[in-house]
């Protein structure tokens, strides 16, 4: 992993595991340049308690969740939306699960600080609120 502290397991939608799963199947053969972040998403599947898509609380980060988070040491926040690599470009709000931060808040919940060692130097980062989640709607399609 590419210096990500987790002291606790995450949860994951079987819904999502399984998507995800067949995703780095198709991306370790083709993204080459982003293999760091695929293998920390891999980590994270690996170590990740996984349930029914309705089991999910709603207060937990899955894919298609928009989010509030901070970043505890510079105090900014902002919102942003968990997305699949794809639909990253079609909105600034929009963060891919290929991303460090991306795959740093999969499973998480409300209230949890998330910490790793980046290039730039430690990152805190908090989920704040949850504006949406689709297994909270039922839309497990999404």
């Amino acid at each position: 992993m590419s210096g990500i502290t987790k002291s606790r397991r995450v949860t994951i939608s079987e819904l999502d595991y399984l998507r995800l799963r067949e995703l780095l199947l198709v991306a370790k053969q083709f993204a080459v340049n982003q293999l760091a972040f695929i293998n920390d998403l891999e980590c994270e599947l690996e170590r990740a308690t996984i349930v029914l898509p309705e089991q999910i609380r709603p207060d937990v980060v899955t894919m298609n969740t928009r989010v509030r988070l901070t970043d505890v040491l510079a105090g900014k926040s902002w919102f942003c939306t968990l997305v699949f690599p794809g639909e990253a470009e079609l909105s600034k709000e929009n963060l891919s699960i290929f991303s460090e931060l991306g795959a740093a808040i999969l499973g998480y919940s409300v209230g949890d600080i998330i910490e790793w060692v980046s290039p730039d130097g430690v990152k805190r980062i908090r989920v704040d609120m949850i504006e949406f989640q689709p297994e909270a709607t039922k839309q497990y399609s999404l």
